[in-house]
């Protein structure tokens, strides 16, 4: 059964891929009947730039901060060479994306396909081919900033649709989920591609400084990338130290393996539920993978022994995990939440909203995922009831909670 599963997986894939590149090819005549391409320096410099973005790829630092160059030469092609010059852009550029032969072909059916209908959208909207002939400030606003605008969202749309389809053949997940996770991560983002990319369109033609303008405007973006890449690698050598802290407490209670990642990403999503700032769910997240750390304070033996289900009466490990975390500046929002989470907040104040979420998080995966020694785990229904029967947990942490299990698929056993 499992091997005709992964065939059949394997088949949808192809046939998947398959129908996104006959799209982009169907999608590229049209936009050549519409707006032939035409050779010249331009699209010359345009393809220098797409193949310049390829070696500097999105910078993702956390889950807030992204810069993806190639977004950026895209949109603006769209303005500068047409819809079929950007299709023939992102066939040449997509295969340098992808490990496989399978994942270059989809990158470059991709990126032709969302570029095409990018720049379509743009001619739909009433986007000049031709800015230099645009008079005035109104002209350039209806026929190249609100075009751009439209083409920025038809273009990020497409692509997560795209890449949402893929991954749902591919590994079965939820179109409409993964959809909602690109747009939250990429959407902001998208808009500040939009403005930069106006920009370099702008001082392209109406300013007549030609491909000299990419230089202007994307050296500073250069500096600024290799800037996010340090703080990026930073941030992986700090996610390195936390995972090492993490495998210390499973060596000492198996039974714990995927406990705090769980709890880290229930966390997370909980507190963006609440509307916590950006650094308050970071901070969050990092408390919920960090929260048991102080138990490896303790013997083995009472590690395996702990009733952690229960109020863990004498059990101070908690506190032992903020204090061995203590001199890490960058946990320092992180302490508060591991330190009072096995503790019954005096009261429900914003500021105690982290702890209560860590506690919620960590309670719901103990009860239904990891148990009390000897004892049956709980079904997600009687876990719910009693998690609301605790009084420093209201309706709004519950919701909170039943939103970020249907964030996670691999959850959808328990919410």
């Amino acid at each position: 059964m499992r091997n005709r599963r992964e065939g059949g997986g394997a088949s949808a894939t192809t046939f998947y891929l398959a129908v996104v590149v006959v799209a982009a090819v169907v999608l590229a005549a049209v936009a050549t009947r519409v707006r032939p391409i035409s050779a010249g320096p331009d699209l010359i410099a345009v393809l220098a730039l797409a193949l310049l973005a390829v070696a500097y790829p999105r910078v993702v630092v956390g889950d807030r901060v992204q810069l993806a160059i190639s977004s950026i030469v895209m949109l603006a092609a769209q303005a500068v060479v047409g819809p079929a010059a950007v299709a023939l852009v992102g066939a040449v550029v997509g295969p340098f994306q992808g490990s496989t032969w399978q994942g270059r072909v989809f990158n470059s059916a991709q990126f032709s396909f969302f570029g095409c209908l990018g720049g379509l959208a743009f001619l739909g909207a009433g986007g000049s081919l031709d800015p230099a002939d645009l008079s005035g400030v109104g002209a350039v606003v209806v026929h190249l900033a609100i075009p751009m605008i439209v083409a920025d969202v038809v273009q990020v749309l497409a692509n997560a649709v795209l890449l949402s389809g893929m991954l749902r053949v591919a590994m079965g997940i939820p179109v409409r989920l993964q959809i909602g996770l690109l747009l939250r991560s990429t959407g902001a983002a998208a808009l500040g591609y939009g403005v930069i990319a106006f920009i370099l369109v702008v001082l392209w033609i109406p300013a007549q400084l030609g491909p000299f303008a990419a230089l202007m405007v994307l050296a500073p973006l250069l500096v600024a990338h290799w800037a996010y890449s340090q703080h990026a690698e930073e941030v992986q050598g700090q996610q390195r130290v936390l995972e090492v802290l993490v495998a210390a407490v499973e060596a000492k209670a198996p039974h714990l393996v995927g406990h705090s990642a769980r709890v880290a990403e229930l966390s997370g999503h909980m507190a963006e539920r609440l509307g916590l700032t950006p650094q308050q769910v970071a901070d969050t997240r990092m408390a919920g993978m960090l929260h048991d750390v102080g138990q490896t304070s303790l013997p083995t033996r009472v590690v395996r022994e702990l009733d952690l289900t229960g109020s863990v009466i004498g059990a101070d490990y908690p506190a032992a995990g903020a204090d061995l975390l203590g001199d890490l500046t960058f946990l320092h929002g992180a302490l508060a939440p591991i330190r009072d989470h096995r503790t019954t907040p005096t009261t429900t104040s914003e500021d105690s909203l982290p702890t209560r979420i860590v506690a919620v998080a960590d309670s719901w995966d103990l009860l239904t995922q990891v148990g009390a020694p000897g004892q049956r785990l709980h079904a997600p229904a009687e876990a719910r009831e009693a998690l609301a029967a605790r009084p420093s947990i209201g309706d709004d942490l519950l919701r909170a909670l039943d939103h970020a299990l249907s964030r996670n698929p691999a959850d959808e056993a328990v919410s």
